[in-house]
């Protein structure tokens, strides 16, 4: 990672998290400079993976994030919905395609259904991407998971 800890911590607590629809997100509207901060700092985490796609939740703020990863990956990105309980993605995934499934901390459902859906797809989930770690990584199996913060770290900067 090219930032250091301290200057994502420092990010992070500049724009707060908050509740939404699909779990704790970032107010990336707070400032551009440090949502591009944590962005390229989870760019640089999963730039060896060579993501086809950057997945997140329609979320604006989770876009934000996903869209300055997706930039700095050369990937593009994939808005995942659920309406009424019918999730799809857009655009349409090609069986193979390479995704990092993105958020700012996962929530069990949302995880396990970001998950069926891509595979459900034939995609090739190359690892899970967040900005908090929570124990919802844990469960991610085979896949590896990169996290900016760890649990610890998240609590101390007031976020968990």
């Amino acid at each position: 990672m090219t930032e250091s800890t301290s200057a994502i911590l420092s990010g992070i607590r500049e724009l707060g998290a908050a509740p939404d629809t699909y779990g704790t997100t970032l107010n990336t509207q707070i400032s551009p400079a440090a949502a591009d901060l944590i962005g390229k700092a989870v760019a640089d985490a999963v730039r060896d993976l060579k993501p086809d796609h950057i997945a997140v939740w329609e979320s604006s703020d989770e876009a934000v994030l996903a869209h300055v990863v997706a930039l700095a990956t050369g990937a593009t990105v994939l808005r995942v919905t659920d309406e009424s309980g019918i999730i799809s993605v857009s655009p349409s995934i090609t069986p193979g395609d390479r995704v990092v499934p993105l958020a700012t901390a996962w929530e069990p459902r949302w995880l396990q259904a970001m998950l069926s859906v891509l595979r459900g797809a034939a995609a090739q989930v190359t690892a899970v991407a967040a900005v908090l770690h929570t124990p919802t990584l844990n469960a991610t199996g085979p896949v590896p998971v990169v996290s900016l913060l760890s649990e610890a770290e998240a609590s101390s900067a007031g976020l968990r």
